[in-house]
């Protein structure tokens, strides 16, 4: 991802300014915002494949439990909002701040006269993040239903509702996920921006937070209590409440499968330079809090930090070693006091 200016980079200066702005880079390789939210960076079609590949595993349709995932973590980022004085003219200034919220996550353009969402972001999700826009924005609880109308276009339905519901509440329960405002350094990406959102390097790209994908787990964890032998054969998981386990697990093998399925070439070499992997292909995510420990027994050792964007991270991890070793893996997942200790090899002793 380019750090520097280009002549032939077509990119959009104030955007790329207002988004290096709003995101810093945390001391542990996170991308956190100026409330010390967590968030990742997400290309191309990797949101899409990830929940068709975790609808796959769970075996029920997910999307409203996606949707309310992100209607509730976006509603707490923005709860701050809330406490704004916007004086005259509050509705529409308070819709332009929303507005450029929206853009700088890559998310896209709403209408909310309309309810209608230019974007390319996964409908039941993005529709759950719009929820919490119009929410915001009128001052009280609405129902919605969305329908994708073409690959770009959603049309939402949105009714008021006579009913006062509490605020979400954070997760206190998962003990990987809290809350942060570790200071870092800045961020510096060019952003190219077009009608769905923007891109870098020519790669549709959006940032998404962390805390969606722990909801996804955390609202999931009734719908899968045993494992398929497919899957648990590929995962061993020790130190965490059963309760998160094994939708964590599923988590984790779909971040895997999309990213084994991916085009990007992994190159590890004899040395095992695993600094070098995990510089060019998780940190510019927002997932370097790992470490490499040692290469022993055809086994490679990493410990990852205990932060909101761990399930991702490992499960992309899982892939990048697949794809830099050409096998299956499996890995053993240890969560300690300090962090998780994970354990990956081939699936196969022979491979």
């Amino acid at each position: 991802m380019p750090v520097v200016d280009d002549e032939n980079e077509l990119h959009d200066r104030d955007l790329s300014i207002k988004f290096n702005q709003h995101f810093h880079r945390s001391t542990d390789d996170g991308i956190i915002d100026l409330s010390g939210n967590y968030w990742y960076l997400v290309q191309e079609n990797e949101l899409a494949n990830f929940v068709s590949l975790f609808e796959g595993l769970i075996g029920v349709p997910m999307g409203r439990i996606l949707h309310n995932s992100a209607a509730d973590c976006l509603e707490l980022i923005l709860s701050p909002v809330s406490n704004m004085k916007f004086g005259m003219f509050a509705s529409k200034k308070r819709n332009k701040l929303l507005s450029k919220y929206w853009k700088i996550f890559g998310w896209g353009r709403y209408d909310w006269k309309a309810d209608s969402i230019n974007t390319a972001v996964y409908a039941s999700i993005i529709s759950g993040f719009y929820l919490a826009v119009v929410e915001q924005q009128h001052g009280d609880r609405r129902k919605i239903q969305w329908r994708q109308l073409a690959e770009n276009l959603i049309q939402c339905d949105v009714e008021e509702i006579q009913k006062t519901l509490p605020a979400p509440k954070s997760l206190p329960d998962m003990p990987w996920v809290f809350q942060s405002k570790q200071s870092g350094t800045s961020i510096n990406r060019l952003l190219e921006s077009h009608d769905y959102g923007w891109s870098i390097d020519g790669k549709q790209s959006f940032v998404l937070p962390c805390d969606l994908i722990n909801r996804i787990i955390f609202n999931s964890g009734g719908y899968v209590e045993n494992l398929s032998r497919t899957i648990s054969q590929h995962w061993n998981v020790t130190g965490i409440d059963k309760r998160f386990s094994a939708s964590m697990i599923c988590v984790m093998q779909s971040f895997k499968e999309v990213f084994s399925a991916s085009d990007v070439f992994v190159y590890l070499n004899e040395a095992n330079n695993w600094e070098s992997v995990i510089s060019n292909h998780l940190v510019p995510f927002g997932l370097g809090s790992v470490q490499h420990v040692e290469s022993a027994n055809d086994m490679d050792v990493f410990t990852v930090k205990k932060m909101p964007n761990a399930p991702i991270l490992i499960g992309k991890l899982a892939g990048l070693w697949e794809r830099a070793n050409g096998k299956q893996s499996k890995c053993k997942i240890h969560l300690t006091d300090q962090d998780f200790l994970v354990n990956i090899q081939s699936l196969l002793g022979y491979n």
